[in-house]
């Protein structure tokens, strides 16, 4: 009998990384692994190819509207405030074109800037978290911002959390941020609570962080709104298409992707994935769309939050827009999570996890890393 250790929900988006003590490797202050300045080379070719080798976590992709550069979120283990910055990328991998942080603190406040979103006209929305002091484990702010450009990172605040939206339940954060038009937003509300894994104080924080509904955020006509989208509690991942009239999204314990037309509310199974598993992270661009389906994935009864999925990574399938299944992008001993298609559908970046099979081979156990770094597939 092969033996697993337990599916846990991956501690590094900007709430753990705010809320959760330090853990080991998120604080030993080592240099970064970088490639020297101006390459547009990855660190290894692949397939895939393995764009980025951070001792921390690198994560959160999202292509430049054009499709010439990736910008990621990343948190910088050799700052003393341990800021989680904004990086861009070459689209092919290599150094580091720039690293913006402080967002939107300063050098003496621990700083998360997660999830950017870009528009065509260089927009960036993102998700901005800060704790008014170095290491402290409590934010005092949590919002949804938006900034002219990645050269003027002066974030306007369109939205505070925690909020309830219309017709929705409460949210902590916001994960999934997608541009559906020029003015409308999209994202996954989230709730999250730290806990520990045993009644013990020495057992690691961790992070249950799970899904409440699908929700559009308008920017137009004052104040932004935010509106829940009927029937996506528990939703697991988002995804804007139709130029912004439709949406795909999941929600947990399902192997269906879901298709939904906004102005009409009408719902339609796009794709189901049946024995590959549950799945969740969709994205789309271009003529494809991105799933992580199975893999390291559960889905039960928490003793204080009721119905949880946890998750640390699973495999990245890719679909036509016609619902068919074009490639399925496996890796051997590792898992990923949070894929981003490029602009013309014929790249996938994600967050990649190491696995490792430890133990005699006739009962081997394997543990999945707690960080990961970007790998990019190319266009099949």
């Amino acid at each position: 009998m092969t033996h697993c250790s337990s599916v846990t929900p991956s501690r590094w988006t900007a709430c753990a990384l705010l809320f959760l003590a330090c853990l080991p490797a998120a604080c030993s202050h080592s240099e970064p692994f970088s490639n020297p300045q101006g390459t547009e080379t990855p660190f290894d070719p692949g397939p895939p190819a393995r764009l980025t080798l951070n001792p921390a976590h690198d994560g959160n992709a999202a292509w430049l509207a054009d499709g010439s550069g990736l910008l990621y979120s990343t948190q910088q283990v050799e700052r003393v405030d341990d800021d989680v910055c904004l990086a861009e990328l070459p689209p092919t991998g290599g150094s580091q074109r720039r690293l913006v942080c402080d967002i939107p603190g300063a050098k003496s406040t621990t700083d998360a800037a997660q999830w950017p979103a870009l528009a065509a006209d260089g927009r960036i929305a993102l998700v901005a978290a800060g704790n008014g002091t170095l290491g402290g484990t409590s934010p005092v702010f949590l919002d949804i911002g938006l900034a002219p450009s990645l050269d003027a990172l002066t974030l306007q605040t369109v939205r505070t959390l925690p909020l309830t939206p219309t017709a929705g339940v409460q949210q902590d954060y916001a994960g999934y941020l997608r541009w559906l038009t020029e003015t409308r937003l999209v994202y996954v509300g989230q709730r999250f609570r730290p806990v520990r894994a045993c009644p013990d104080v020495a057992c690691p924080l961790d992070t249950l962080l799970y899904g409440t509904e699908v929700t559009v955020l308008e920017l137009a006509g004052g104040p932004a709104t935010a509106t829940a989208v009927p029937a996506t509690a528990e939703a697991t991942g988002v995804a804007a298409i139709d130029d912004g009239r439709s949406i795909l999204y999941t929600l947990a314990n399902d192997s269906r992707v879901y298709r939904r037309v906004l102005a009409s509310g009408e719902v339609t199974v796009f794709h189901d994935f049946g024995p590959a598993g549950i799945a969740r992270d969709v994205h789309a661009a271009g003529s494809r769309v991105a799933a992580v389906v199975g893999g390291r994935v559960a889905y039960g009864l928490h003793p204080t939050m009721g119905p949880t999925q946890w998750d640390s990574g699973g495999v990245l399938h890719l679909v036509d827009l016609s619902g068919e299944v074009e490639v399925v992008l496996e890796t051997a001993l590792r898992l990923y999570r949070r894929p981003a298609v490029s602009p013309d559908g014929t790249q996938v970046v994600a967050e990649g996890f190491t696995v490792t099979v430890s133990g005699p081979p006739a009962d081997p156990d394997s543990t999945v890393s707690k960080s990961g770094d970007l790998f990019l597939f190319g266009g099949e």
